[in-house]
């Protein structure tokens, strides 16, 4: 094999590992966002349903009535 076919290969085999470590870190990073907006939708849900829960709970303002 000449030196200039090998040096070919393994850039080849280098270019395709980058690939891989690229790809690898894409999936890290979909993942992480992912789950950070799964947490912040958690998050806002229990904010909307604590808010629900504590109007349902406070009692309701008076009318008050006009004389006339």
């Amino acid at each position: 094999m000449t030196t200039l076919k090998r040096d070919q290969q393994m850039s080849a085999a280098a270019k395709k590992a980058e690939r891989d470590r690229d790809a690898a870190q894409a999936l890290r990073d979909y993942d992480a966002e992912k789950r950070a907006a799964q947490a912040n939708m958690v998050r806002l849900r229990a904010l909307r349903l604590a808010e629900e829960r504590a109007e349902e709970q406070a009692p309701a303002p008076r009318r008050s009535r006009k004389k006339t």
